[in-house]
């Protein structure tokens, strides 16, 4: 889900793994392993790349909430069920 988030991202504001990492705070290495091996986006990563995609997109902010915090929500489950 990760994955197909990050690639979405990229296609829809036509820039690169190099030009994202360069123009947000996220690492290049980080971002490289979300696409390349199963690491998941961190909350604050999901923060970072929600407002990148209102600034950089015409899409509804309720749309890219939505998405957004789609995953959120699966980060947050997978901590309550560690308990």
């Amino acid at each position: 889900m990760d994955k197909k988030l990050l690639q979405y991202i990229l296609k829809k504001c036509q820039t690169t793994i190099e030009i994202l990492s360069k123009t947000t705070p996220l690492n290049y290495q980080q971002l490289y392993q979300v696409i390349y091996s199963d690491r998941r986006l961190k909350d604050y990563e999901l923060e970072i790349l929600n407002l990148y995609l209102k600034r950089k997109t015409e899409l509804t902010n309720h749309y890219i909430d939505k998405r957004i915090n789609k995953i959120k929500d699966r980060n947050n489950a997978n901590i309550k069920g560690d308990r």
